[in-house]
């Protein structure tokens, strides 16, 4: 229970940074890190310990330039030349990152312990999706935390296929994740420009680059490649990891058309506020999913639930994780331009990707690694090959 706790409370804290916005200024946010120990030299664990299967915690290292970076023994000196840099763009991008990594680690440990794919990973899903719900609805109640949208019904309705597709793009990842190695499922997600274009070319009739469509060769090759080598592979976690790139893919185009609805983006308040919303919807479409799945043996879950802290614990810090990292994804995003972002997305697979297969024990093969590198080198190429042949231009 003592673990337990502390976990709890530490995912809090770091979903805490996210929804209060980090808007401090420069010199609050130093002395702050500084009296927690973080800028005196000494090394500390992850603000998380997962959970394994046998309910022992489990030591997972997770190096950080942020924290070379924050390294500082020059007193005044090193205080000025902190103040050129934008504190809190670099917690959204050191949090996004730590979220991202310690989700699929403790979202894949709930599911081992729940039986895999062939146990919870439906209930998992919903259940991640609750708890960031919960998170978000607390802000609202919570004084001085986040002011509650003013949204109508009619918005509402308009953002039910962002939410559902959210929602879809949540629940096949998982199941793809429960079916297979971390590492392989997050190779063939990051093909998901592959069917963003496929889907903005022919469905909402957005024309994609030559240059672009001459790219998802490089990614797709780069996920065969990758496939061939993969020792734990499944066609269900293949099959599924596709089935979320599609509905992310329609999730993108479709939160486009949804913020062009005049005034909502006041309505809603914030980023915050918007992936709330996003997060409930998405948890209510999910409960008939459920229901119809794995409802006929939802007690089992529940004794599951009760007797393993494996699963109790690991499925709350994920849901936490989850709904940490995706708010301060958007923020991060927000305030980035294409090319950042480009390389922050780049950059977080391959910290995923080998860091958790490391943690886990997942096969890192030398051509499961060349797959890797082709198919995440395509995506990067894929998001700036414009920006690259316009300056040339």
């Amino acid at each position: 229970m003592r673990v337990a706790k502390h976990l709890l409370v530490a995912t809090f804290c770091l979903g805490a940074a996210s929804a209060f916005g980090l808007q401090r200024s420069a010199k609050s946010i130093i002395k702050n890190v500084r009296s927690n120990g973080l800028l005196d030299g000494q090394e500390r664990g992850p603000m998380v310990q997962p959970i394994g299967i046998d309910g022992r915690g489990i030591d997972v290292a997770l190096n950080s330039a942020s924290g070379d970076a924050l390294n500082s023994r020059g007193g005044d000196g090193a205080l000025g030349a902190l103040k050129g840099l934008d504190i809190p763009l670099l917690l959204y991008f050191f949090f996004w990152y730590v979220g991202n990594y310690f989700y699929n680690i403790t979202n894949k440990l709930a599911l081992k312990a729940a039986g895999g794919s062939a146990g919870f990973p439906m209930t998992i899903s919903s259940l991640q999706l609750a708890v960031g719900c919960l998170y978000g609805l607390f802000l609202w109640v919570a004084p001085d935390a986040r002011s509650s949208p003013s949204v109508t019904f009619d918005d509402i309705i308009k953002m039910l296929p962002v939410a559902f597709c959210f929602m879809g793009a949540h629940s096949a990842s998982v199941f793809a994740l429960s079916a297979g190695a971390v590492s392989f499922g997050q190779i063939v997600k990051s093909a998901e420009p592959a069917f963003a274009a496929v889907m903005a070319q022919f469905v909402y009739g957005k024309k994609i680059s030559k240059a672009k469509w001459l790219c998802l060769p490089v990614i797709i090759g780069g996920v065969i490649l990758a496939s061939v080598k993969e020792l734990d592979f499944a066609w269900s976690a293949l099959i599924s990891a596709c089935i979320a790139n599609m509905f992310a893919a329609v999730k993108g185009n479709e939160s486009k058309k949804l913020m062009e609805t005049e005034g909502l983006k006041e309505r809603m308040g914030s980023v915050g506020n918007q992936f709330a919303l996003t997060s409930i919807l998405g948890f209510l479409m999910s409960v008939p999913l459920v229901l119809a799945k794995e409802g006929s043996k939802f007690g089992e879950f529940v004794n599951l639930w009760k007797t393993n802290p494996a699963i109790s614990t690991n499925l709350i810090a994920s849901g936490l994780w989850f709904y940490g990292y995706n708010e301060l994804a958007t923020m991060t995003l927000k305030k980035t331009g294409a090319v950042t972002q480009s390389v922050a997305n780049t950059a977080k697979r391959v910290i995923v990707i080998v860091g958790v297969a490391i943690v886990l024990g997942e096969s890192l093969d030398p051509i499961k690694l060349l797959g890797c590198g082709i198919g995440i080198g395509g995506v990067f190429l894929y998001s700036v090959i414009d920006n690259l042949l316009a300056k040339k231009e």
